[in-house]
């Protein structure tokens, strides 16, 4: 602690500065976000750095370079693990292998509501099947009650 003498001779002491509430993931999400709003922007690497004051190279990390393809989303486990294994996975073959590689067959098997009836899929999930299944410009079959 620092004590402050004034020409008086008097001595006071000064109280520390007050504490930040510093969360590092908070911190480095928004630094993520708000990289990738100035990419959608249009600004180079090296704008957004100045912008931001960080390196050229946290930037490059942060937005990695956009494949040329279409965006390509990956299901999640839960996802995958229900389709590998429900009601419809023997579609896709007899080993898990190949049933990973006909994902796609397997998920345009179900229904909604038979994708809602598998263990561990809740509607999160089978939107996520579907938005999967969308990119891919596949859907799910059609129920009897449609």
């Amino acid at each position: 602690m620092l004590t402050l003498v004034k020409d008086d001779l008097s001595v006071q002491q000064e109280s520390p500065p007050p504490q930040r509430d510093y969360n590092r993931r908070r911190f480095l999400s928004w630094l993520r976000d708000e990289v990738a709003i100035l990419r959608t922007l249009g600004m180079d690497h090296r704008r957004i750095a100045a912008q931001l004051d960080i390196e050229e190279h946290d930037v490059r990390a942060f937005c990695p370079k956009p494949s040329e393809k279409a965006p390509r989303r990956n299901l999640p486990r839960r996802a995958v693990e229900a389709l590998l294994h429900g009601r419809h996975a023997s579609l896709g073959g007899r080993t898990v292998a190949k049933r990973s590689r006909h994902l796609v067959e397997i998920a345009t098997a179900y229904t909604w509501d038979e994708l809602l009836s598998e263990p561990g899929v809740g509607s999160v999930t089978a939107n996520q099947i579907v938005l999967w299944l969308e990119e891919r410009d596949k859907t799910l079959k059609r129920s009897e009650t449609e």
